[in-house]
């Protein structure tokens, strides 16, 4: 009988799934990944965690149940410190292994190997806590690893592709900004991708950058930023900032995550800066879609107005409002004019 590995489809898995599955099927390991996001999984992931835990870390611990019953012999939850120098993951993707072990989920054995690249760019440790429940033979461990980690850069240049692809100037162009987990999890954004769609906009994310080319656009940025998440979204954020075209940015967070009440105030303020309108969507288990409906078809309407009549005083981030008859927009901005402009 060949061996069974079990991957939660949450968190690390929307980055990292071509890397993690190429690798293991080369070793001769049959990859079971659980099912999509539903209701049933992010309510038995709510029950299992404290009401501080932000959404993605439930809707994994989620995921993570759904292996209780199944016929796997390992479940693969990495310890991810840090995937690149001087820039560290989200504490609690340090600490997920041992809330796992903590919590009441019967689960598989673990397979949990430490990515540290701050302390060390040598992936021997990393590659022989992944393989050696399946083999012992390091050739074959490192002919696996070379294969993944070029499914992983051909994943990577489509989508980068993939932008050159879709661009349309005439379209509005939207940035869906967020950590992966949340941009791809279609049940736990609730469609959002397929919303603004409908709406005729095309959807751009950040994978759609290439790595070098936020990087060089953070060059701007005055200080360095020692998230990997933050790193990838205001590199995204000044990048598209310069491309052409009517766009806007939407920001995509969790509820009680703490890089995105850092990073998203650091996106927002280049934002206004530049006058692109934004919407900061937070999501936790209660959101709902209505709402978000609303909220959605407001934003897109508010930028198209924008767009085919000229109402430069109509702002979606709320800082002109009214018309240039005397009115008073929401931050004291006075109207000196009898046209249909603001001046601050």
């Amino acid at each position: 009988m060949g061996w069974k590995i079990g991957i939660p489809r949450a968190l690390f898995y929307y980055t990292y799934f071509p890397l993690w599955t190429t690798f293991f099927q080369a070793l001769g390991v049959e990859v079971v990944v659980s099912p999509p996001t539903n209701k049933a999984i992010l309510d038995q992931g709510t029950k299992s965690v404290v009401d501080e835990t932000c959404l993605p870390v439930k809707v994994f611990f989620g995921h993570a149940a759904t292996f209780t019953n199944k016929n796997v012999d390992f479940l693969f939850v990495p310890r991810l410190i840090s995937v690149e120098k001087k820039a560290y993951i989200c504490p609690k993707f340090m600490g997920l292994p041992d809330m796992l072990s903590a919590s009441k989920i019967k689960h598989p054995p673990l397979i949990k190997p430490v990515v540290n690249k701050v302390k060390s760019e040598q992936d021997t440790h990393f590659l022989w806590d992944c393989a050696s429940p399946f083999t012992g033979k390091w050739l074959k461990i490192k002919k696996a690893w070379h294969d993944a980690e070029q499914e992983q850069r051909n994943y990577e240049q489509k989508l980068i592709r993939k932008y050159l692809d879709i661009t349309d100037d005439r379209k509005l162009n939207i940035l869906l900004l967020g950590h992966d987990y949340n941009l791809y999890d279609h049940y736990v954004n609730m469609g959002l991708w397929q919303k603004l769609q409908d709406l005729d906009c095309t959807v751009f994310t950040p994978a759609q950058f290439s790595k070098e080319e936020r990087d060089s656009q953070l060059r701007k940025f005055p200080k360095s930023i020692f998230w990997t998440y933050g790193r990838n979204l205001l590199g995204a954020v000044y990048s598209f900032m310069q491309r052409p075209g009517k766009k806007g940015v939407i920001v995509l967070s969790s509820f009680g995550c703490g890089i995105d009440s850092f990073i998203d105030n650091l996106i927002i303020r280049r934002l206004v800066e530049q006058k692109i309108p934004y919407l900061n969507v937070i999501l936790d288990e209660h959101t709902g879609e209505g709402g978000l409906v609303t909220r959605l078809e407001a934003f897109i309407d508010i930028i198209r107005w924008r767009r085919d009549y000229h109402q430069n005083y109509v702002s979606s981030y709320g800082q002109y409002v009214g018309c240039c008859k005397g009115n008073v927009g929401v931050h004291g901005t006075k109207c000196d004019c009898t046209t249909s402009s603001y001046k601050r």
